[in-house]
């Protein structure tokens, strides 16, 4: 509850340490209550910071302990810091001289006996414990504002007033509703216990305040308007959250301009909707009048964290009695009226909010905009949190403006202060603040399993247990054993080599002359203290070799880079986790952080920090000791974070993997060669999953080779160091031991920036291979096939490409930019794929920019792509298309594309080869080569192609089938283009369509801007189908060819005609308009 303050003051950002008197100086209440808060603060933090985030005193052991008697629970009397806040049980209060003690720490009296849980001082009326099931119960720790409506005898008799308020820190032992199940525990993960999250995340609202200027009544006695805060008073705001939610939703909200201290005590219950006052105010401005809106609340409803129940009541002076509509719940009220006894005993209190009448929204024009009526029939007296970038006027010019920063919302209780003062006209500015309170704080304390009647205990003690040789531990190692010599790390491991055990290190630093080897062992664990262990070699710090079930965790490694930090020549189950690494060698330091050799079996490396010129690598190239190849087999890399200057992960050489291996939830940085990499070889019936990693670095993001990868989930960033430029591409399959590629590879819902060759790259050959949901932008290339690559199907489908091109390509791709670009595959299926910004900015080598690009591709399906703002809107000299195959192809299915050149439609005439659609297929008799750029096809006979591209060569065959005669005949491309959108600007054809078979072309939508001197669509196959186009400009608008084509076109209309062999019977049923 709110007490009469005049500002709250408290700013971490400032470090006060103090305050400090002026002598002769005003004293004000903000001053004292800052340095409050600043020592609370101090003290909190020193707590937290010493004893961590939920600690029992020593010197009360028992404090919090749970305990089930008889189907109930009991409260262990004692001390506990949850946040730095302390949760003091003092036990159950009595008055038997047996139940009572002194402390002699305190030199205080306490209660020996533990508190039921129904008789907690801070939660009464407690709710019902479950009857069956697991339960986490836990403690929820807060601090309260207390004046003398909560607390009478804060007031000093002897002045009759209150005169200060008090900070109270509260806690309450709950269970939590939601069964654990049998398999939960004190070390569950937060995420693992039903409810638990949801319950301890923080209210994710904020708060921006502000002023509006609005127009004044006519009034002498207000202010000029001339902007700011236009009240007559000092106020401190405060704004409260009563309904959760989020903002548009079912979050509301009330205010005060006094920070809600105009209240009073309930000295009496007339009835359920009538309450006699101690007092309507202390004068005649701050009082509840008729017309407000109050607050009726207690300590029942306080405490289990709800809020009061707002009416509006009329006053009536004479009996200082408020009476309202709407009759309190039963829950709040005693047996029989009038009664003065419950009110005294449960502290009813009422309190004033100032929200009344119209509530008005900011507006740009100057007019505030109404959006609630609070005197409305039916109101409940709230505000309704508008959604965001709302701005709401309270009173006086001053606004708020409400959003969330999360899924949590606002929470009841959420509340805000902030100041406004006449002198300037300011109001005290928050930006996206979070609230001020209630900040509830939690801890385990243990799980009721209620069946069994057995509580566990998850509280932490303090000082912890002294480690040491116990059972945790086979053999403890400190700095000073092993600097002597008297128990080494070497020594100490030598010892469990055979029988297995825990060599504990304490914290302090160990100087290494030699790796410690761990040479045939079994069963052994090298456990530290976490960072304060540190480990230095000048080369290897660990070498482990032949062994199986080895873990080293918690250290921190230092190596200056003669050798691998960690060398693993040979184990059968491995796990490296929480460890630093640092290798800081000179930067062409040959020893990376982790190296693998000769066979890697069930290895898990998670949750390490890595700093490295390589951070985990397969071979080691700096030890001709060490075996010169890998075998992985259930491979784990997750969690890690890789700050590396060459590669973050590289599988490359002589490599094979078995089984599963998962490369994941990784953070990548730096790595100016490639973050990832694996480019060996994946044996029959192996996986190899890259997902969820963050890379951001200045090579290649992901480079793989290997059969039966999944690539998904990642999210890679191009990022230059310093003057260095990015390099490579985003991912690149490319060529590891197995030259004719993979069979089977996806790249699924990644996210690619500022590559400059590509998004994805396509080096090596593919049987089957999936690119689908990727988001690419700012790339030299969206998804490119080079002349390396082929693939027997392909699948590309529902991927975001934008902005693509660059002029830092390296130099055998610089002369392309392709949103996607695929060769020399037999079966394509491009859809659903949404393609904008291709070569805005092209380079002066760049010779062809195309939105979707095919060449030798059999079987091609383009279907509901979105390709617009391809090429610059200027000139160009180069080729341009939003959608070019060129042959050999045998069937080309087009359909339902959108393909639009300018993202304003421009009537500006350009100088560019600008061709929405174009499919070129040389001929055998007429045209035997088609070429641009660095593709050419060359017609060698009816049957067979020769395509060049690049430094490569091929040989395509066309369709061929067998006749009756048993002969094999040669059938010609088949293309069909139907509901389509194809709009373009340029020099050449809107649609240029070149098919040797069949084709098809219906129901699409063309049109060529701002050039009537050559055909808008042309069309060449010596059997065309064409009807139901609308084709706009050109002249004359569509051209089929040649003149013995067999042709059927009906149903086109045209702007300016259709040329070709048609039948005069077909004249009028296509028309011009």
């Amino acid at each position: 509850m709110g007490a009469d303050l005049s500002r709250v003051r408290l700013n971490p950002l400032l470090d006060y340490a103090g305050v400090e008197l002026k002598q002769g100086g005003v004293l004000l209440d903000a001053d004292a209550n800052e340095l409050v808060a600043i020592l609370d603060r101090r003290l909190r933090a020193l707590a937290s910071d010493t004893l961590g985030r939920a600690t029992v005193s020593s010197n009360t052991p028992d404090a919090f302990k749970i305990t089930a008697v008889a189907g109930a629970l009991q409260i262990g009397r004692g001390r506990l810091y949850v946040d730095g806040l302390l949760a003091e049980n003092h036990g159950a209060a009595s008055d038997q001289a047996a139940q009572r003690a002194f402390d002699n720490l305190m030199a205080e009296s306490v209660f020996t006996q533990p508190i039921p849980y129904a008789s907690q001082p801070y939660l009464p009326g407690a709710p019902a414990l479950p009857t069956a099931g697991v339960h986490l119960v836990y403690l929820d720790v807060w601090d309260r504002e207390v004046t003398a409506l909560e607390q009478p005898a804060l007031v000093e008799s002897a002045v009759g007033v209150d005169t200060s308020s008090r900070r109270q820190t509260v806690w309450q032992v709950r269970v939590l509703a939601d069964d654990a199940g049998s398999g939960t525990s004190c070390a569950s993960p937060d995420g693992d216990i039903p409810g638990w999250s949801a319950l301890t995340a923080s209210s994710t609202g904020v708060l921006t305040t502000g002023t509006f200027d609005v127009a004044v009544v006519d009034d002498p006695c207000e202010l000029p308007p001339t902007g700011g805060y236009r009240g007559l008073e000092n106020q401190l705001y405060r704004v409260e959250i009563y309904d959760p939610g989020q903002p548009g939703g079912t979050a509301t909200f009330r205010w005060s301009s006094n920070n809600g201290c105009v209240a009073s005590r309930v000295s009496s219950m007339i009835s359920a909707t009538q309450l006699e006052l101690e007092t309507l105010g202390r004068d005649d401005v701050l009082r509840i009048n008729s017309g407000d809106w109050v607050e009726i609340t207690d300590d029942v409803r306080e405490f289990s964290q709800a809020p009061g129940e707002m009416r509006r009541v009329t006053v009536d002076d004479a009996t200082r009695r408020i009476s309202f509509a709407l009759g309190l719940p039963a829950a709040m009220l005693p047996a029989s009226f009038p009664n003065s006894d419950w009110p005294a005993a449960r502290n009813l209190r009422v309190r004033k909010w100032d929200q009344k009448g119209l509530v008005f929204r900011t507006d740009p024009s100057g007019t505030p905009v109404q959006v609630q009526d609070l005197d409305a029939p039916g109101s409940t007296g709230v505000i309704k949190v508008p959604a965001t970038g709302t701005t709401l006027l309270l009173e006086n010019g001053v606004t708020v403006n409400f959003d969330s920063t999360g899924a949590t919302g606002f929470r009841s209780g959420d509340h805000w202060e902030f100041a406004a003062r006449t002198a300037d006209a300011s109001v005290e500015l928050l930006d996206r603040a979070p609230p001020r309170g209630i900040h509830h704080h939690y801890a385990r304390l243990g799980f009721w399993d209620v069946a069994a009647g057995t509580v566990s205990d998850c509280r932490h003690h303090w000082p912890p247990a002294e480690g040491g040789a116990d059972c945790g531990c086979t053999a403890c190692v400190t700095p000073e054993s092993h600097a002597s010599g008297q128990l080494t790390i070497q020594g100490a491991i030598d010892q469990v080599r055979d029988t297995g055990g825990t060599v504990c290190l304490h914290a302090g630093p160990y100087t290494l002359s030699e790796a410690v080897r761990i040479t045939g062992a079994r069963s052994v664990r090298v456990h530290g203290q976490g960072p304060a262990t540190v480990i230095t070699a000048s080369g290897s710090a660990f070498v482990i070799e032949r062994s199986a079930a080895i873990a080293l965790q918690d250290m921190t490694l230092v190596s200056l880079g003669q050798q691998s930090a960690v060398s693993v020549r040979s184990v059968i189950g491995l796990a490296l986790r929480q460890l630093v690494i640092a290798v800081l060698g000179s930067t062409d330091a040959q020893g990376a952080a982790i190296a693998l050799t000769g066979v890697a079996a069930g290895v898990s490396i998670t949750d390490n920090l890595l700093i490295a010129p390589d951070g985990i690598r397969a071979g080691e190239t700096s030890d001709q000791t060490a075996p010169t190849f890998l075998i992985t087999a259930v491979l784990r890399i997750a969690g890690n974070v890789l700050w590396c200057q060459r590669t973050g992960v590289t599988m490359s050489g002589r490599v094979a993997h078995l089984y599963d291996t998962r490369i994941g939830d990784n953070q990548l940085l730096g790595c100016r060669t490639q973050g990832i990499g694996v480019l060996g070889i994946a044996l029959p019936g192996a996986a190899m999953r890259i997902a969820g990693n963050g890379l951001s670095v200045n090579g290649d993001g992901i480079a793989c080779a290997v059969d039966g990868a999944w690539i998904e989930a990642n999210k890679l960033s191009a990022v230059r160091q310093g003057d260095r430029a990015p390099t490579g591409a985003g991912i690149r399959l490319g060529v590891g031991l197995d030259p004719s590629g993979s069979d089977q590879c996806q790249v699924l819902a990644n996210q690619i920036g500022g590559f400059p060759d590509a998004g994805v790259l396509v080096q090596a050959p593919a049987s089957d291979l999936v690119i689908a949901q990727n988001v690419i932008e700012d790339c030299g290339n969206g998804i490119l096939m080079v002349d390396t690559a082929r693939s027997g199907s392909l699948s590309i489908t529902g991927n975001q490409l934008r902005a693509i091109g660059s002029d830092k390509a390296d130099a055998s791709i610089a002369a392309l930019v392709f949103g996607i670009g695929i060769l020399r595959t037999q079966v394509a299926t491009l859809s659903g794929n949404t393609v904008r910004q291709v070569g805005l900015s092209p380079q002066q080598n760049q010779q062809l920019i195309a939105g979707l690009f095919g060449m030798s591709v059999q079987r091609m399906r383009l279907a509901n792509n979105e390709v617009t703002e391809i090429g610059p809107a200027g000139e160009f000299g180069g080729t341009v298309a939003g959608i070019m195959l060129r042959a050999p192809y045998a069937q080309a299915a087009i359909a339902h594309n959108h393909v639009e050149r300018d993202a304003t439609p421009s009537e500006q005439p350009s100088p560019t080869a600008w061709w929405a659609l174009l499919i070129d297929e040389p001929d055998a008799k007429l045209r035997l080569l088609s070429r641009v750029a660095a593709y050419t096809a060359v017609r060698v006979d009816e049957a067979r192609t020769l395509v060049l591209a690049g430094n490569r060569a091929w040989l395509d065959a066309g369709q061929t089938t067998v006749d009756a005669a048993g002969a094999v005949v040669v059938r010609g491309a088949s293309a069909s283009v139907l509901g389509n959108t194809l709009l373009a600007r340029g020099r050449v054809s809107a649609v240029d369509v070149g098919a040797s078979g069949d084709l098809m072309f219906g129901d699409n939508r063309c049109e060529l801007r701002a050039n009537t001197n050559i055909d808008a669509v042309r069309l060449a196959s010596p059997v065309a189908v064409v009807n139901a186009n609308r084709v706009r400009g050109g002249k004359p608008s569509m051209t089929i060819s040649p003149q013995n084509a067999v042709v059927t076109a009906i149903g086109n209309i045209t702007s300016s005609g259709v040329a070709g062999p048609l039948r005069p019977e077909m004249q009028p049923l296509n028309l011009l308009g």
